[in-house]
């Protein structure tokens, strides 16, 4: 259970920016195997850049990355702020032990096998170990977990993360999950203030870590994964308080009774009434997601995809059948879809004479000319300048072709930019969809994923398919239309 020292948010944010920024760090349980976690925490600090001291602990080793290495914490010099513990279960009891001779603050317990075991003298250390922290006034982040990854004061706990900090905050019962959603959020773009893997929730927990992230200046998105809370009215309490600050979104682990199993044996938490849940979580504000996917394609949208005033949406629906798809999504997604106002039509008519009347909403790029100038970005040109419409979703599939063409290094790096220009100068939400080629040649690939990396990099929000750009547009303009109306009702 938590031990929190209570009192108003700001205050739990003040202590855990206290102990997130420690002088020096001490990875009990330090290796020379290049395959243990506790080689890799040595790493990634190191590599990472952390300024203070970094104290491998282990008697069997002499140094590990140019640190000289202790046979055990009391004997390292000076005070140890923070605590990272890859020692057997059966150790950190006697880790507590060192860890209060130094002075600790803050122990991250990597260290697994106790409660989410299921087995009772596993559940008991874990009683005892709480305990133990208590006594010795230490905080704690686990056990079972990979801690804490903080770009900005150089501290990570794998060292193939990236060291730009963001400010997307991101809680997490699940290390795995942690690594995802920094892993296929890079691709996109997204960044970090700081990711929290907190595992058995032993003492710090969700309702902390939420309370933290709603004050924290660098944090402007939150995003978290729970399997179980410890305290519901506490948590649904910060949840609303982050909420009413902040975008929340929110996956829930164990909602089906499977899940339900695998999540107590994973974290040893309890999945609540789905039912009950959701309530609550709209109640608070902010946003459930199913899948690790959705959770960042919402990040991907809150951080990118701009403001909408409404939800009439301009959309360049593909070719053929793709824009019937497009149509399809759209209308299910609850988008009005105007169609080209008269002053459009005009312009339209004057530049396009051979295909002004045929043009919709959405435009079927089939239609239209794919020359040095395209045609279907200067219709969603036109599309993004009218007040007719709130949003755009331009399906850009198929970019990547133009290299195939003599002059297909010209035309690429104009339609490239002409696609900065229409998302970040219009002013109005845009999301890009940009599927994989459908192809095996190399070119193709290569040219697909030239044009993801330098949208992510321009801060475009950019969508593998139509179905989850559609989804995603959904889910944001519904926010913004609570958010304007003044409801604090979180979820579609």
């Amino acid at each position: 259970m938590s031990h929190s020292r209570g009192g108003a948010e700001p205050a739990v944010h003040d202590e855990l920016e206290a102990l997130f920024r420690p002088q020096s760090i001490a990875v009990v349980g330090a290796s020379a195997n290049p395959q243990s976690q506790g080689y890799e925490f040595v790493q990634a600090l190191v590599e990472i850049g952390f300024p203070g001291p970094i104290h491998p602990v282990n008697p069997k080793l002499d140094e590990l990355f140019g640190r000289k290495a202790y046979p055990q914490l009391e004997a390292v010099p000076g005070a140890v702020d923070f605590v990272i513990s890859a020692v057997p279960a059966s150790a950190t009891l006697e880790l507590v032990e060192g860890a209060r001779a130094k002075g600790a603050k803050l122990i991250h317990l990597f260290t697994a096998r106790f409660s989410e075991t299921g087995r009772e003298e596993a559940t008991r250390l874990e009683r005892e170990l709480s305990s133990r922290v208590k006594e010795a006034g230490i905080r704690v982040i686990g056990p079972n977990c990979m801690g804490l990854y903080y770009p900005k004061a150089k501290l990570t706990f794998d060292p193939g993360l990236p060291a730009e900090p963001g400010d997307i905050g991101f809680l997490t019962q699940s290390g795995s999950h942690a690594f995802r959603v920094i892993g296929r959020g890079k691709e996109r773009g997204l960044r970090f203030s700081k990711v929290i893997s907190y595992g058995n929730a032993l003492d710090l927990c969700e309702s902390d870590f939420l309370d933290h992230f709603a004050e924290d200046p660098d944090t402007s998105i939150i995003a978290a994964y729970v399997e179980g809370i410890r305290d519901g009215r506490r948590f649904f309490s910060a949840l609303r308080r982050a909420a009413a600050k902040k975008p929340v979104i929110v996956l829930k682990g164990g909602r089906s009774p499977a899940g339900h199993t695998a999540a107590s044996s994973h974290t040893a938490a309890l999945a609540g009434q789905m039912k009950l849940w959701r309530g609550a979580v709209r109640q608070a504000g902010a946003i459930e997601v199913r899948t690790i996917n959705e959770l960042v394609d919402m990040l991907v949208t809150f951080e990118y995809a701009g403001h909408a005033e409404g939800n009439r949406v301009a959309v360049l629906g593909g070719a053929g059948g793709e824009t019937v798809e497009s149509a399809d999504l759209c209308s299910e997604a609850g988008f009005e879809l105007p169609l080209p106002p008269a002053e459009m039509r005009a312009q339209l008519r004057e530049t396009m004479p051979h295909a002004w009347d045929w043009v919709g909403n959405p435009v079927d790029a089939s239609i239209l000319a794919w020359g040095r100038r395209s045609e279907s970005f200067a219709v969603m040109e036109m599309m993004a300048a009218s007040p007719a419409y709130d949003a755009i979703i331009a399906n850009v599939r198929g970019i990547e072709q133009a290299l195939g063409r003599d002059d297909g290094g010209e035309l690429f790096r104009d339609t490239l930019d002409r696609a900065k220009r229409l998302a970040k100068g219009s002013g109005k939400a845009a999301m890009f969809v940009l599927g994989e080629p459908e192809s095996s040649e190399e070119w193709r690939w290569k040219g697909a994923i030239r044009v993801r990396e330098e949208l992510a990099t321009a801060g475009i929000a950019v969508f593998p398919d139509m179905d989850r750009a559609t989804h995603a547009m959904s889910r944001y303009l519904g926010y913004l239309a609570r958010r304007r109306n003044g409801s604090s009702n979180g979820s579609r």
